[in-house]
């Protein structure tokens, strides 16, 4: 294992340097090589002695081609090294240079530790400075971490290199397989900083399935590596699609003994996921930062509208029973389209501010119908919403650790999606914002459980939404303390909502206050003034 001080001596300018080096002794033995081949003996002379010098100065041409091959190979080999090995060295020094800025410590042995003695912040935000120290601090340690990973496999494969014992298509596997499996966020982007440009485009072009849905890189070459993924997944599943149709047309029985034509329909139903993918991503200014098809069940998939790299202000919008991506993300997007249009507005004064929303649909959410008997997908537990949780909160970390500074990132969760979306907010996310939309329960009874700045919860209850007042996972959050209730009400040329699907539709009051809160101005929303019924006697039964 590389050590963090061996790590920091390294110099890619030496390697560089040596493999100048090599390429002219390259160039002089080639020199040599030619010109003992132009001093072979014609004719004029025979016998053993001319025979036996022939042989000599034949061995010497070949044994001076092997030198020249060997030297060829390793400058060309440090010549690559050196490349890789200044990324290597600027990520590490990046990361240095970030924890310093930030008051934190890099330790002998790549751990990491607060030096700030003490925080001069109010006490009502000292813990919100806490919590983002600590992340700042774990984040810092786990790029380090596998910063030294990658260092370790750096120098062990160089030195197999060189030693001739890989060739041209162990390096490309050697790229691939340097790719983190199960890495954190903050890993993941530790490797993706430390790459060569000639490395993330051989990854990017040969291997997108493995970065694709890599969380915290870049939306940008997520959404590049998706694309490509969605492509190659369309080609394949229409030869399934064949070849099953195939099968029943052949089969008197059709499917009865075979699965066949359940199988047709499950890729059916997953081709027409990957249309709505390509009508979503064809509406333009869209990024998409998941594509899976790996689960059993539905496709899952998550679009962005803007730019999540650099928008100040990043929502996601985590859905609920029944929702599918061939079914719900158009619909969603659109919801997310009006939504990001909305806050542009509202920051457009705050410039350089900007704003972007993420439909995340990389979850089982629960089904109707026979999901309702399965103990890892019925809507009645909370199996599945702690299963998207698990994948919620990875994604939520790489919108931060794919930046150099993190945006003001809000979660909006409607139905049984905020369940998952609060099972989430019980690890650490950074999460400044969360927005329950007809929530049937968070899971708990006090606000305390969630990892969330103090004031930044908020709930909305629409009139005729009988799920908001269910309560049916724990408390309902109407009736949590430190909860803010968005109004849902008409207001100033504002519509109100009605049911259970309507707070985010366009020139609807929750909508507006949803926006409002995204953009930090959760201040500013129109507020619920009047508890509902069930409401009062919630907090009444749990005094």
């Amino acid at each position: 294992m590389v050590t963090i001080d061996e790590f920091r001596t390294w110099d890619g300018r030496v390697l560089a340097a040596a493999s100048e080096a090599l390429m002219r002794r390259w160039r002089e033995v080639t020199a040599v090589h030619d010109s003992v081949a132009d001093a072979a003996l014609g004719t004029g002379w025979d016998g053993p002695a001319a025979e036996a010098t022939r042989e000599a100065m034949s061995r010497i041409r070949s044994d001076l081609a092997d030198v020249a091959a060997e030297l060829l190979r390793i400058a060309t080999c440090t010549a690559d090294a050196s490349i890789d090995m200044q990324s290597l060295v600027a990520a590490l020094r990046s990361v240095e240079q970030r924890a310093a800025d930030e008051r934190f410590a890099v330790e002998s042995d790549g751990s990491v530790s607060d030096a700030a003695a003490s925080y001069s912040v109010a006490l009502v935000d000292l813990w919100s400075t806490m919590r983002e120290r600590r992340r700042c601090r774990d984040e810092l340690a786990e790029r380090i971490a596998q910063l030294i990973r990658t260092a370790t496999d750096f120098d062990d494969f160089l030195a197999r290199r060189l030693a001739g014992e890989t060739s041209a298509a162990s390096v490309a596997a050697a790229v691939a397989a340097s790719v983190p499996r199960d890495g954190s966020p903050a890993a993941n982007a530790a490797f993706w900083s430390a790459l060569s440009p000639a490395a993330r485009t051989r990854l990017l072009v040969e291997q997108p399935a493995l970065i694709g849905n890599l969380d915290g890189l870049p939306g940008r070459v997520r959404d590049s590596a998706n694309r490509r993924v969605l492509a190659a997944e369309r080609i394949r599943l229409r030869a399934v699609e064949a070849e099953l149709q195939k099968e029943l047309d052949d089969n008197v029985f059709g499917g009865i003994f075979s699965d066949a034509d359940a199988g047709l329909e499950q890729t059916r139903t997953r081709l027409a996921s990957l249309d709505a993918i390509d009508a979503t991503l064809a509406q333009g200014a869209r990024q998409l930062l998941v594509l899976d098809n790996s689960s059993y069940e539905e496709t899952m998939a998550a679009v962005a509208v803007g730019d999540v790299d650099t928008a100040t202000h990043v929502a996601v919008f985590v859905p609920g029973l029944g929702s599918t991506v061939h079914g719900h993300l158009l619909r969603y997007d659109g919801d997310m389209e009006d939504l990001e249009s909305t806050v542009q507005q509202l920051v457009s004064q705050d410039a350089p501010q900007s704003a972007a929303a993420v439909t995340w649909l990389d979850y089982q959410a629960p089904q109707v119908g026979w999901s309702l008997l399965d103990p890892n997908r019925t809507v009645v537990s909370g199996a599945a919403a702690q299963a998207g949780a698990d994948r919620l909160v990875p994604f939520l970390n790489g919108l931060d650790a794919a930046r150099a500074s993190d945006p003001h990132l809000s979660v909006l969760a409607h139905s049984y999606g905020s369940l998952t979306a609060a099972s989430a907010l019980r690890g650490d996310t950074g999460v400044d914002e969360f927005v329950a939309l007809g929530s049937p329960g968070l899971g708990t009874h006090s606000l305390v459980d969630l990892q969330l700045p103090v004031g930044h919860a908020f709930a909305a209850e629409a009139q005729g939404d009988i799920v908001a007042d269910l309560a049916a996972f724990g408390r309902d959050p109407g009736a949590l303390d430190g909860v803010t209730l968005l109004s849902t009400e008409p207001s100033d040329g504002a519509r109100g909502s009605i049911g259970h699907s309507d707070y985010l539709t366009e020139g609807t009051t929750s909508g507006h206050n949803t926006a409002l809160v995204v953009a930090d101005r959760g201040a500013e929303a129109v507020i619920r003034t009047r508890p509902g019924l069930l409401d009062l006697l919630q907090k009444a039964l749990y005094l």
